[in-house]
């Protein structure tokens, strides 16, 4: 596979769409009526020190830039393997994830001693944030 051909024939709406929905689920998600409070009592943080985003501009920008390098992976994987539509595109971002990411999380976390609860939040997350690239990647292919 020639990487650079590929990298010239994606669909950059795609990539930016997809990238964008990466980056707002991880705002919707971790938002406390969703799976924020959880998440933060996980981590031991009180509502006020989870919604303090002071000195966070770094992790934003890092969250940006690794969404949209997931998002183009899982472009170009699915141009190489001709993978297309939401359904096969969920399925291989899904999988992508539990391989890569709630294998290496489940290991790492226990070995830190991690809540479980933790574990599994950012675990489900990663799955569904890949699974929705996926997704939009798939309609666009």
């Amino acid at each position: 596979m020639n990487f650079i051909a590929e990298l010239q024939n994606l669909n950059y709406i795609a990539v930016a769409i997809a990238t964008i929905a990466s980056y707002a689920l991880g705002f919707v998600w971790y938002h406390w009526a969703v799976f924020g409070e959880a998440w933060a009592n996980a981590l031991g943080l009180t509502k006020e020190e989870a919604d303090n985003t002071e000195g966070l501009g770094r992790a934003f920008a890092i969250s940006l830039v690794s969404g949209l390098t997931k998002t183009i992976f899982i472009a170009l994987l699915m141009s190489a393997t001709n993978t297309s539509g939401v359904l096969n595109g969920a399925f291989l971002g899904a999988v992508i994830a539990t391989v890569f990411t709630v294998t290496s999380l489940g290991y790492y976390n226990g070995f830190a001693r991690t809540p479980s609860k933790l574990t599994l939040i950012n675990s489900a997350h990663s799955a569904v944030e890949l699974a929705l690239i996926g997704v939009i990647i798939g309609i666009f292919a």
